[in-house]
């Protein structure tokens, strides 16, 4: 299923890691969350999102994210992306996109964990132009636990080839739409004198 470049995944299979990989050190991977949650306050800031993020506790601080850890088990992920809008009684929001994919995720491994695809240890993208897309990933055991996965260009913009690949040989078996932040208001009419 053709996901595009910033589809969200689920996916099963285990985790690969490169010789690379094998110098960082423990502090330079990702930390292990209870759970994917593409409204944390960090995932919000990371999808260009920061002035929604200031205002919610329904959900908490996650982990910063980094490097797939060689010892997490991935057998699903989750791909939190910009670029949809939603309409109700309020007007027009943006909306962030939680789409989780099933299958072999051992391609998509593969690319994150890639020397041309996986971003410099201690590396901070550059800001996101406005307007781009942007995509935050998660990866997720059969248990639950969840690390956010640093994407080359900090998720901004289109993926790499093989990461897109990676994504879209998975099944997208859920997607849910959530309105994040308000950008036309509906329109009222003003009283008419009598």
């Amino acid at each position: 299923m053709a996901l595009g470049a910033l589809a969200a995944c689920s996916g099963g299979g285990g985790t690969a890691s490169s010789a690379a990989d094998a110098g960082l050190g423990a502090s330079a991977r990702a930390a292990v969350s209870s759970g994917a949650d593409c409204l944390a306050p960090q995932v919000l800031d990371a999808l260009g999102f920061a002035g929604a993020a200031s205002g919610s506790t329904a959900h908490p601080d996650v982990p910063e994210a980094g490097p797939v850890p060689e010892d997490f088990a991935a057998v699903s992920a989750v791909l939190c992306t910009t670029g949809e809008t939603l309409t109700d009684a309020a007007g027009r929001w943006a909306a962030v996109t939680a789409t989780r994919l099933e299958g072999d995720v051992r391609p998509l491994l593969t690319a994150l964990t890639g020397s041309t695809t996986r971003p410099a240890a201690g590396t901070s993208s550059s800001p996101c132009a406005d307007g781009a897309d942007r995509a935050d990933l998660w990866l997720v055991d059969a248990l639950g636990a969840a690390v956010r996965v640093a994407l080359p260009a900090g998720g901004c913009g289109a993926l790499p080839v093989a990461v897109t690949e990676g994504l879209d040989a998975l099944d997208a078996v859920d997607v849910e739409h959530y309105p994040v932040e308000l950008v036309g208001p509906r329109a009222t009419s003003s009283p008419t004198p009598g």
